[in-house]
């Protein structure tokens, strides 16, 4: 069972580490020769998973400028230079505050923690270097998918593309989706999430028709093959996180307005940037076969 959660919260964290990290892709803009620009202090960038076996991950870097970077950057390297490590990290409801373990790269952990949907829960991080923020979410209820499949397409070109075939029932009540598709090496679940491949869909249920909703959809941004292993992930999420992931996929290809200081997203972190979110995705994993 620890084994079991160890994959877990290394699959998560892989998940929270794409996230942030889609924006180290190849064409992060070239360093400019600038002088006279006032220096903008960084601040903490918070972005956080919880998982069915109710262990919490929680992702903490800084902000950094668009002239931090550029197109030889490594992306490890430029995640350790980022990554918040000498911060302390609670998570509390009316009963209880729980304290988060570090485990490396910016990444703070706790199991055991028993969130419901709909219990309100306030996140509160102390840096020595970057000073304390706070946010506060309300636990969004689980949605599952009733059927997926996952085969590999051929496009007719020179691409193989996941193609995505699923059903779930939308509650009654107004809802906002995720889907991530990315693709896991066992071994290296961290680093391989480095590679900036994930593949997004959001999804607003107005535009569904009744309660039962299906679709297929390829994901497009690598090239798979027979043998690949793939998770997918369907989340349940706030109507605010929606509207922010999708400025963030809006401008995914916009590097300089995503780095630039200060990140123009709206954030629910009080003192910092990000979101704080408590949502747990239902995520299954298909070894991918030759057609």
């Amino acid at each position: 069972m620890i084994a079991r959660r160890n994959i877990y919260i290394k699959l998560l964290s892989a998940h929270l580490v794409v996230a942030v990290c889609f924006v180290m892709a190849a064409c992060i803009p070239e360093p400019l020769e600038v002088e006279g620009i006032p220096v903008v202090q960084p601040q903490i960038v918070v972005n956080t998973q919880i998982i069915p076996d109710q262990s919490l991950v929680v992702l903490l870097t800084k902000s950094f400028g668009a002239l931090d970077a550029n197109e030889d950057s490594d992306a490890q390297e430029l995640l350790d230079q980022i990554a918040v490590e000498d911060a302390t990290v609670t998570i509390s409801n009316t009963q209880q505050t729980y304290n988060l373990t570090a485990l490396g790269s910016g990444i703070y952990g706790g199991v055991f923690i028993p969130f419901a949907a709909g219990e309100e829960y306030t996140l509160h991080v102390a840096s020595e270097t970057l000073g304390e923020v706070r946010a506060t979410t309300t636990v969004k209820p689980m949605i599952s998918f009733d059927d997926i499949e996952a085969e590999l397409y051929f496009d007719g070109y020179d691409d193989t593309l996941v193609q995505v075939i699923y059903t779930l029932t939308d509650p009654m009540e107004k809802n906002w989706y995720m889907l991530n598709v990315q693709h896991i090496e066992r071994a290296e679940l961290i680093e391989d999430a480095l590679n900036p491949r994930s593949f997004m869909r959001l999804l607003d249920d107005v535009e569904f028709d009744g309660p039962k909703y299906g679709e297929a959809f390829r994901a497009f941004q690598r090239d798979f093959h027979a043998g690949d292993t793939v998770a997918v992930f369907l989340s349940n999420i706030s109507e605010e996180y929606y509207n922010f992931m999708k400025l963030r996929l809006d401008n995914r290809f916009s590097f300089i307005e995503y780095l630039s200081e200060p990140v123009n997203y709206p954030s629910n972190v009080e003192g910092g940037k990000g979101f704080f979110n408590l949502y747990v995705p239902d995520i299954r994993t298909f070894v991918l076969e030759e057609q």
